[in-house]
């Protein structure tokens, strides 16, 4: 043993026996700092046992060849409170919140785009909370998991099925919780397809006119789960492009287009374009010059009139806002996403793109009685505080409201005294 005498460090032989009472007293502190952590694991499993007493059938959960870890620990109140909970099953907190005191948020959801079942905390829909036969505890396996939520006919009902989906590798392509790509991709759609159609294979060169496309986006043109065309492209074909007139847009021999501005569709669509020439025209600068290549795809679609996707993704792309105000309202429009069902796609002379102005709702015989019988609305009626004609959107917002009946404000005095000065 080294002591300090006269500030010098000197050697001394501890008596027989010291060394043996400073290692019990080592252990003894150790145990004393860890008694609270070992005797609360030891309650918490005593009080599990107690819990077995009336939950018989939760002892064959042990018996799975994956258990999760609280539950081999025999630690059932880690999850459920013994008592009482506002949560079903006796759940602790709400089940997202559960799962993230051990399962790092910062890890499952690194990406600006998540899985909605995650987003919604619903945990799980896919996975089971106590054990499984299968790795990750998920429920099922492949694509089999996925199709409780996403319809099989939907992603493989067409003849000719892409060979990862046929076999149900659906994480080939997707990740599970979450992305920084749309569609939960795990990569780009061009390094995805790269990755197993090699850009100059001679069978890939010949499927496009000996073009290299390996700088192009598949998805432009093939489904990338299943279709009922050869070669899986998606369901509606661009006239020139189905009959492999190529050269209708583009220079012969070239990707080059012959033009980059919305003249070069308007040779064919000339009624379209017609359409811009209003008082509030959807003709903004777009992709390479081209205001059609916005929302249609030149090529191929799954979509009418060659949208590019879903409708309502379509028109989120640049009015975002609508998106998140009515991810966060308690009340929406019956027909919110159906864009076109009110709006008119290319131009209007009527605000916000109406079909038909102030008659827009009524025009559609959702609400032919309205204004009727409650306050009336039309091209008579001023808001006055805009000076314009009052219409159901003055009282109503179809994007979405925290009020019932999508209102702007509380039914019993706060839209009323918007116009009604008391």
């Amino acid at each position: 043993m080294l002591i300090n005498i006269r500030g010098k460090l000197s050697r001394v032989v501890a008596p027989k026996g010291m060394a043996v009472v400073l290692l019990l007293l080592v252990c003894l502190l150790a145990a004393v700092a860890l008694y609270p952590s070992v005797a609360e694991a030891a309650r918490k499993k005593s009080v599990s046992k107690l819990c077995l007493n009336c939950h018989k059938g939760a002892g064959s959960l042990m018996t799975k060849r994956y258990v999760h870890k609280p539950v081999a620990m025999g630690l059932c109140t880690a999850c459920h409170n013994p008592h009482t909970s506002k949560n079903k099953k006796l759940i602790g907190s709400e089940l997202k919140d559960l799962c993230f005191k051990c399962h790092s948020e910062k890890r499952l959801l690194p990406g600006a785009v998540v899985h909605k079942p995650v987003k919604d905390g619903q945990c799980l829909a896919c996975h089971d909370a106590h054990s499984t036969d299968k790795k990750g505890l998920v429920k099922d396996v492949g694509a089999r998991a996925c199709y409780s939520c996403h319809p099989k006919k939907d992603i493989a009902g067409g003849k000719n099925v892409h060979p990862e989906v046929r076999k149900g590798n659906c994480s080939v392509c997707h990740a599970a919780h979450s992305s920084q790509r749309p569609g939960l991709l795990v990569k780009s759609t061009k390094e995805l397809c790269m990755g197993c159609h090699a850009a100059k294979s001679a069978k890939l060169l010949a499927a496009h006119s000996g073009l290299n496309v390996s700088n192009s986006d598949c998805g432009s043109c093939h489904s990338p789960h299943s279709s009922d065309s050869a070669g899986i492209l998606k369901k509606n074909l661009h006239e020139p492009f189905a009959g492999g007139k190529c050269d209708t847009c583009h220079l012969k021999g070239s990707k080059k287009l012959k033009t980059t501005s919305t003249r070069l569709c308007s040779k064919c669509h000339a009624s379209v374009m017609s359409s811009f020439n209003k008082r509030y025209s959807h003709l903004v600068s777009g992709v390479d010059g081209n205001a059609c290549m916005n929302c249609h795809n030149p090529h191929a679609s799954d979509g009418a009139a060659l949208i590019k996707g879903q409708l309502s993704r379509v028109c989120y792309t640049c009015h975002s806002e609508t998106e998140k105000y009515a991810e966060v309202s308690s009340y929406t429009h019956s027909k919110l996403g159906q864009c076109s069902s009110c709006h008119s796609s290319h131009g209007s002379n009527e605000r916000y793109f109406m079909k038909a102005g102030v008659e827009t709702c009524s025009a559609e015989k959702c609400h032919e009685t309205q204004g009727r019988f409650t306050h009336p609305v039309g091209k008579d009626i001023i808001d006055p505080r805009s000076g314009s004609a009052l219409d159901c959107s003055t009282c109503h917002n179809p994007m979405g409201s925290p009020e019932e009946f999508i209102l702007r404000g509380g039914k019993d005095r706060e839209l009323c005294i918007k116009c009604h000065q008391v």
